[in-house]
């Protein structure tokens, strides 16, 4: 390729990426209304590509001229730097002329033709695989996986499937597997098996006779929006039964709905729960906290599968903790940096004392391996990101850590970091578990910045156990599983296995027993003397071609 055509391509590849990103604007509280915005009619043509001059009058703002232009706010930062710190008054912008481009081909309003088990989407100009995903809430793996032949690169007007159970989203109407009034009480204890209590959010009376059948057929009358997530975690719990049973090992599983603590309060009374091997959930911290008090009166195992607060566990033996906390996931990544950029630029920036605890694990997580290292602490509480700029050292390798979770403050942290990386490659960026969620920063400004996060769960779409568990779910439920489908298969399989291998005191020794499951993975750790074990394991993520891959 010709010098010529790698400058083009890598400017264009930058234009696409700022084009898609979303800058968040805060509005001043001051201004009753924004004040109209009319195009300018002065053009100009510089370095060969037109441009309108706007001079910004009093109270207009960037979403305001935005509109006007038709053009993406990360468009605007993008040709006008300085306006990623906000706009002021007699201040000029240069905003591209844009050709009218032709009637799409595809409107927006066009229905979508269903095919079968999917629905077709015809892609539009630029639509990326990525863009795609997030438009039907779906993972990018999953999107290939519907469309195997799929080339490389999308091209204007093709056609990919899009599996048609994706397409729900919780406030819309979703079924179950379960057949809710199914779902009822028993008062015998079988002594052949090992005896689960699950204690979930299902909201019986809620969704009455809401359920899908196994054959695929459903009810016209929704799940109740609270009972999903419950109901999501017994379909991997009960798959994760049927695995253990081929095995030749048997449990039964008492379900029982706790829609409130008036419910529970009676359900502690009843023999099956006091005759439990093993007691998984409730969901929420006051009713799990009720639960461990009659657990560790009674002396029986209980799990809280999606509780991250280490409290819970601290003065309880029989408490244990799938889900690591912050903390412990901050020390992981702590050690993560420590081992692997000791000698780099170490740079964390967070936003006044209630970091202090977050911050105290990193830097212990840094010295336990690297007690040499130099870490700079920033305090950007009330200032804005380009403080960065005095620490960030040219010619060596930054490590830049960002304790936020403001997207919009991730954001413009981004922006900045990325227009440095743009001329030479000197910053890496880590940050949070919750920073895989964002929606309005584009993946490839990640990648570009090296990033980094820590995780309590992740799934491999690679490994065969994770693609032999994808096929049992969809083939019994029709469906693609969620983080909480994972999670019940994950802690069913875990703990019935672990009871029926070392007997009720497999919890003594934890820290000789460790376990991947498809999502999660088991190292449990005891907490103090009287306390109970916490998972300490944590996933360091990092982007490599557009996705999260595991790294530690």
């Amino acid at each position: 390729m010709q010098p010529n055509s790698q400058i083009a391509r890598s400017f264009l590849n930058r234009a696409l990426r700022l084009c898609v990103f979303a800058v968040m604007i805060s509005f001043s509280s001051v201004q009753a209304q924004t004040v109209e915005v009319t195009k300018s009619t002065r053009i100009e043509k510089i370095e060969g590509k037109q441009y309108y001059i706007h001079t910004v009058i009093k109270g207009q703002t960037l979403y305001a001229i935005s509109k006007a232009y038709n053009i993406l706010i990360s468009d605007l930062v993008f040709e006008n730097e300085e306006a990623i710190d906000g706009i002021k008054p007699g201040m000029e912008l240069r905003i591209p002329v844009i050709a009218t481009a032709p009637a799409s081909a595809t409107p927006k309003d066009k229905p979508l033709e269903i095919n079968g088990k999917y629905r077709v989407h015809t892609v539009e100009k630029g639509q990326t695989l990525y863009s795609i995903s997030r438009q039907y809430n779906l993972s990018v793996e999953a999107l290939k996986q519907a469309n195997p032949e799929m080339p490389e690169a999308l091209s204007l007007g093709q056609n990919l499937n899009i599996p048609v159970e994706q397409l729900i989203k919780p406030e819309e109407v979703i079924y179950t597997s379960a057949k809710i009034e199914n779902l009822k009480d028993t008062n015998v204890i079988d002594p052949g098996k090992i005896n689960v209590v699950l204690l979930l959010p299902l909201y019986l009376d809620e969704n009455k006779n809401s359920y899908r059948d196994s054959a695929g057929g459903s009810s016209h009358e929704a799940v109740y929006a609270k009972s999903l997530n419950g109901l999501e975690f017994y379909e991997g719990a009960i798959l994760a039964v049927d695995s253990l049973s081929k095995r030749g090992i048997k449990a039964t599983v008492y379900t029982y709905d706790v829609p409130d603590d008036a419910t529970l309060t009676s359900l502690l009374t009843t023999t099956i729960l006091k005759n439990a091997d093993i007691i998984i959930g409730p969901f929420h911290g006051k009713r799990f906290e009720m639960v461990a008090n009659f657990a560790k009166e009674n002396k029986i195992v209980c799990v809280s599968p999606v509780l991250k607060k280490s409290d819970i566990a601290q003065d309880n033996p029989y408490v244990n903790k799938v889900l690591p906390s912050e903390e412990i996931q901050i020390r992981e990544l702590g050690d993560y940096i420590g081992r692997w950029n000791c000698k780099k630029n170490i740079i964390v920036m967070y936003s006044g004392n209630e970091d202090s605890l977050l911050i105290e694990k990193l830097k212990q997580g840094i010295i336990s391996r690297c007690d040499s290292a130099q870490i700079h602490f920033l305090n950007t509480k009330g200032r804005g990101v380009r403080l960065v700029d005095s620490l960030i050292q040219p010619g060596v390798e930054n490590i830049v850590m960002a304790f936020s979770h403001d997207e919009s403050y991730v954001s413009r942290l981004v922006l900045l970091l990325e227009k440095k990386n743009a001329k030479q490659r000197v910053v890496s960026l880590f940050g949070l578990d919750e920073w895989q969620d964002f929606e309005n920063i584009e993946v490839e400004y990640f990648q570009n910045l090296n990033l980094h996060l820590p995780v309590d769960l992740f799934v491999d779409y690679s490994k065969p156990e994770v693609k032999s568990f994808l096929l049992k779910f969809r083939d019994k439920y029709l469906a693609e599983p969620g983080k909480y489908g994972y999670l019940g298969y994950d802690v069913m399989l875990y703990y019935v296995h672990m009871i029926q291998k070392f007997g009720h005191d497999f919890f003594v020794h934890p820290e000789t027993i460790h376990a991947n499951g498809v999502q999660s993975s088991f190292d449990f750790k005891k907490l103090g003397t009287q306390g109970g074990l916490e998972n300490q394991n944590t996933f360091i993520l990092n982007y490599t071609d557009y996705r999260l891959v595991k790294v530690n």
